[in-house]
């Protein structure tokens, strides 16, 4: 979703004055918290089940309805989208093709279709873009800026959480785990990245998701990094499990870099201009690597093999990041320090 902010922005500055709207999921509105670019933010929650949910989003589609959109841009494979959009009844409803979805019920709730180049040659924002052709834009000749803009309160809120945990002075966010473990790296070595960062005197911050599994991870990268470093004056906080996103957003502008695996957080530090190093696994590296000149990318299949994206099993906790070397994660992070 936080990849989407770049057409947000490219629609308001190539259309001045238009009212822009956005239809996400509940959970990922912090993300557009104070996003200068959007007139309202539209949600589906789906936390709501049966009745609740069929009148929520009955009311929603009545709602777009009467806002007499001009155009209606449907993003994702998703069919409640599609169905709204053809609901609209806006004169230009455009679909980006997937080929899961080419049935004629699905091509009927649009007037335009964009076609993508192949998996892979093409990052998330990039192919976002291209919906502005169906608007007349030439998408190469736009500048693809996302925007996460952490307010006053919760910067205030790092700030104090910063001071508590006495940490003054430059610190690194590292945020190691993800949703799914085979995009993980080793604890051990994640570790020794954080007792590396530690002697050179930087504070580490530990963060991560609420997930159990997450936490558990965190806890035991805390406890090894301890094991292997017990003098200086910088600090290794662990504040995973208690971050909330606009929370975290801030935190990471705060920071002096950022490290992690293909996660939300990896975004969200592109999309502040934070200097990052990311680690990477059998994804599609071109479509979700950070979009930031400040980010060096290590592709694990650049020191092994690899399963193919498509053949991923994501119920598999086996992390196939480790095949990467510490000694490669560590040298790309001297370059920051």
């Amino acid at each position: 979703m936080l990849l989407t902010t770049a057409l947000y922005h490219a629609l308001h500055d190539q259309f001045p004055g238009v009212q822009i709207d956005t239809l996400i999921y509940n959970e990922t509105t912090p993300l557009l918290q104070n996003n200068p670019h959007l007139n309202r933010v539209l949600c589906i929650d789906r936390k709501l089940k049966g009745f609740a949910r069929l009148k929520a989003e009955l009311g929603l589609a009545f709602q777009i309805r009467r806002t007499g959109y001009d155009a209606v841009v449907h993003l994702t494979d998703q069919w409640v989208g599609a169905l709204l959009a053809r609901f609209s009844a806006a004169p230009v409803r455009v679909q980006m093709a997937y080929a899961k979805r080419d049935k004629a019920l699905w091509h009927a709730c649009f007037t335009h279709r964009v076609i993508p180049p192949p998996r892979g040659q093409a990052h998330a924002v990039e192919l976002n873009l291209l919906c502005l052709e169906a608007l007349g834009i030439n998408p190469r000749s736009v500048q693809g800026e996302m925007i996460l803009r952490p307010s006053p309160e919760n910067l205030d809120k790092a700030d104090k959480l910063l001071t508590e945990h006495h940490v003054h002075g430059p610190f690194v966010l590292i945020h190691p785990a993800a949703r799914w473990p085979f995009k993980c790296w080793e604890d051990d070595k994640f570790a020794e990245v954080v007792v590396h960062l530690l002697r050179k005197g930087l504070h580490v911050l530990l963060t991560c998701s609420p997930d159990p599994v997450e936490v558990a991870m965190t806890a035991e990268i805390e406890r090894l990094a301890r094991a292997g470093f017990s003098e200086g004056s910088s600090q290794l906080v662990n504040v995973g499990g208690k971050m909330s996103l606009p929370l975290l957003a801030a935190l990471l502008k705060l920071s002096k870099f950022y490290v992690g695996v293909d996660s939300a957080p990896m975004h969200m530090a592109a999309a502040l201009n934070v200097p990052q190093v990311a680690l990477f696994g059998p994804s599609w590296v071109q479509e979700w690597r950070p979009w930031s000149d400040k980010a060096t990318v290590i592709y694990a299949g650049d020191f092994g093999p690899l399963p193919h994206p498509d053949s991923i099993n994501t119920n598999d906790t086996t992390r196939l990041l480790a095949a990467i070397p510490t000694e490669v994660v560590i040298q790309a992070l001297d370059q920051l320090v």
